[in-house]
């Protein structure tokens, strides 16, 4: 069966290799190592038990089938092992209630946990040109070559020595490559990634490989964790859910912000490019939902209105994953201390302009000894701008140097970025020549009074 629907692209046999001994030759054999011969023992299974039997790598890919008796049936379950990546797939569980089907359950199984390997060819900004293995050969059966739109991939480096053996095997986190072109040698795909030129760049004796990836699970258990020896908690965190990479999501809120400037109204919608939105719990955890419509989207890590993390995702390709995300707590320490100096602004200047209306009124009514002794006390007193500043000062130069121990870049923009906006709002409301300017209005009223009698 798999002779006539997939043809050369798969070779089952080598005759260059002792076929009676499975730890060297290819093809199909009874499994005999493996403690539990089922779904729960392949689950279990973990890639160093088979590097260690098969050191010297006669395969591409292992395929390894379980069958259980279930019911009045037959349980088929398979994993993948595939070389080039070392890396375990998930299992794949399907079930038969004839016995005389369990051949094409077993193939089915087989075509359901295979996957294909790709050479990346060439980078250019967000297009990757790939190649795929033993692309020569066309399938019998076309609908098992890769001819298919929208497949995903997660490329990983091979780093080689100078004999040419593997001494290390990196997946790049948070990135993957979207088919949407290709013929029979090559095929175009666009990359998606939370990382800048990942791909580009020339890099000596290694290979750049992509590995297909596809939901197996229905969710998949999202943590947020401190990123290097923090100990904060994420609870309460704000993680949306967009079809929407970020410079497209930049694209929609320059667009909406002329439309406010042009209309002079708000925007009704300013976040609908966000499908769907998830709190964390106590411990930093969410449960993201399989959408076969849509498997691949971005998260929108946000503490408050700070955008803390931007990665893409497919949901389902793991049980379990987590996100590292940067000690925030310095931020909001100066949110908070800003938070106050703003309210003690509010009320400085509610008191000032008190002070000031008490003096027109002074004036107003002929009081000119009190007028003077009130201006007198206003030119007296610190000035309130010189204050605000000093302590703006302080709350800054603590919170980077606390960001810079860390090495948070991140945190000292966005600190930088709220103690300017403080800042200018110190300067708008106490600036020196409001007071000179109320002066001269006073100095006019006082002539203004004088005159009046000679009049």
């Amino acid at each position: 069966m798999i002779e006539r629907s997939v043809g050369e692209k798969w070779k089952l046999k080598n005759n260059a290799t002792d076929q009676t001994n499975s730890k060297t030759a290819i093809g199909i054999y009874q499994n005999n190592w493996l403690a539990l011969s089922s779904s729960e023992g392949l689950q279990r299974l973990q890639p160093v038990a088979i590097l260690n039997r098969y050191p010297d790598f006669p395969f591409d890919k292992l395929f390894l089938i379980a069958i259980e008796p279930k019911g009045i049936g037959y349980q088929v379950s398979g994993r993948e092992f595939d070389s080039l990546s070392q890396r375990l797939g998930s299992v794949s569980i399907e079930n038969t209630f004839e016995k005389s089907f369990l051949g094409d359950t077993i193939f089915h199984s087989l075509l359901n946990v295979f996957s294909p390997v790709v050479s990346i060819e060439s980078v250019i900004e967000n297009q990757v040109t790939v190649s795929e293995q033993a692309s020569q050969y066309l399938t019998p059966d076309p609908i098992l070559g890769m001819s298919e739109k929208d497949v995903y991939f997660t490329p990983f480096f091979r780093y080689l020595n100078r004999n040419r053996e593997v001494k290390n095997i990196q997946f790049i986190p948070w990135t993957y490559l979207i088919l949407e072109e290709m013929n029979r040698k090559y095929a175009t795909c666009s990359l998606s990634s939370g990382l800048r030129g990942i791909l580009s760049g020339s890099r000596r004796r290694v290979e750049t490989l992509a590995i297909r990836v596809k939901p197996q699970y229905p969710q998949t258990n999202l943590a947020l964790i401190p990123r290097g020896k923090s100990t904060q908690s994420y609870a309460g965190m704000r993680v949306q859910l967009s079809p929407l990479n970020p410079q497209e999501v930049r694209q929609r809120q320059i667009a909406a912000k002329k439309q406010k400037e042009q209309t002079k109204k708000p925007v009704t919608k300013p976040l609908d490019y966000i499908t769907e939105q998830y709190l964390t719990n106590r411990s930093g955890k969410i449960t993201l939902q399989t959408d076969p419509k849509q498997p691949l989207v971005w998260l929108y890590v946000r503490s408050g209105k700070a955008l803390v993390a931007n990665v893409p995702y497919i949901p389902g390709i793991d049980r379990d994953v987590s996100i590292q995300v940067p000690d925030d707590r310095i931020r909001l320490n100066v949110e908070g201390e800003l938070a106050v100096l703003n309210g003690e602004l509010i009320e400085a200047v509610a008191s000032l302009s008190m002070k000031m209306a008490r003096i027109r009124k002074w004036a107003k009514n002929n009081e000119w000894t009190k007028v003077n002794s009130g201006i007198k006390k206003l030119e007296s007193e610190i000035s309130p701008k010189q204050i605000f500043q000093e302590k703006l000062n302080v709350i800054q130069v603590t919170a980077v140097e606390a960001a810079q121990k860390q090495n948070n870049r991140a945190a000292q923009s966005r600190i930088a970025s709220l103690c300017r906006d403080t800042a200018s709002r110190i300067d708008r409301f106490l600036d020196p020549t409001g007071i000179i300017d109320f002066k001269t209005e006073i100095q006019d009223l006082r002539q203004l009074q004088e005159q009046a009698p000679k009049r």
